[in-house]
């Protein structure tokens, strides 16, 4: 089977999750895509996003999704590391 290449913005290195940088996009485009790349997550997999700001709306938009969430903050913006949970509960890779 053939790996489609990454999309542009996306930034995949074998050994982290795939990167989306989302800094450079208006709002609420950041805050979407975030959530359709959460929302496209199998149990265990994760993603990380690289936001304008700190998105405390999107941190309480995946939580309420059931998905884990940790926020660090850039010189610009944030980086927001989400993982779906396996599928017995524990946040894996």
């Amino acid at each position: 089977m053939r790996a489609d290449p990454p999309s542009p913005g996306c930034r995949v290195d074998h050994g982290a999750p795939p990167e989306l940088d989302l800094r450079r996009l208006p709002s609420p485009e950041p805050m979407l895509r975030a959530l359709a790349a959460a929302d496209a997550l199998a149990p265990g997999q994760a993603v990380q996003v690289l936001t304008p700001l700190l998105p405390v709306p999107l941190l309480d938009a995946l939580a309420a999704r059931g998905l884990h969430a940790s926020a660090s903050a850039l010189p610009a913006g944030a980086r927001v590391l989400i993982r779906r949970p396996d599928d017995d509960g524990a946040a894996g890779a």
